[in-house]
């Protein structure tokens, strides 16, 4: 009986304070290439570097984006114009992405393991950014 009780006692607790691991679905390199969104790591995600290519307040935000949970970084690129714009989060030399964004929306990379080393870069055009914006500086982070 008292393992019982003890037992439900420890669940109850775990319950009670799940640790922010627990949401997380990776870790580490096993994160690598992997959406942070869907992977539960942008939960914990917090801006370490920002840029306003175009002045600020401007018509985009580069972020370079890290969770302590997972141990990755990634890139954030928002839209901060009234239209609508395809936006490009480049971590630089490693992933990338572009999509159609609304006004106030963001487009974000997938994520690298590591802890520094990184840099988050951004632009938006009428057209697709079909390759990955690493250059010039002026649209990048600076190195976390």
């Amino acid at each position: 009986m008292y393992r019982k009780i003890l037992f439900v006692m420890i669940v109850l607790a775990l319950l009670a304070h799940p640790t922010r691991n627990a949401l997380a679905l990776c870790s580490g390199s096993g994160c690598n290439g992997t959406d942070p969104a869907t992977t539960g790591c942008s939960a914990d995600g917090v801006t370490v570097r920002q840029k306003w290519p175009y002045g600020n307040p401007g018509p985009i935000k580069v972020e370079l984006r890290r969770s302590d949970t997972c141990v990755t970084f990634w890139a954030r690129t928002w839209n901060y114009s009234a239209f609508y714009y395809y936006n490009n989060a480049t971590l630089k030399n490693y992933y990338w992405e572009q999509r159609w964004s609304p006004p106030n929306d963001s487009t974000y990379s997938d994520q690298q393991s590591g802890n520094s080393g990184f840099q988050a870069c951004g632009d938006y055009s009428t057209s697709p950014i079909t390759w990955p914006v690493n250059s010039p500086s002026w649209k990048c982070t600076s190195t976390y």
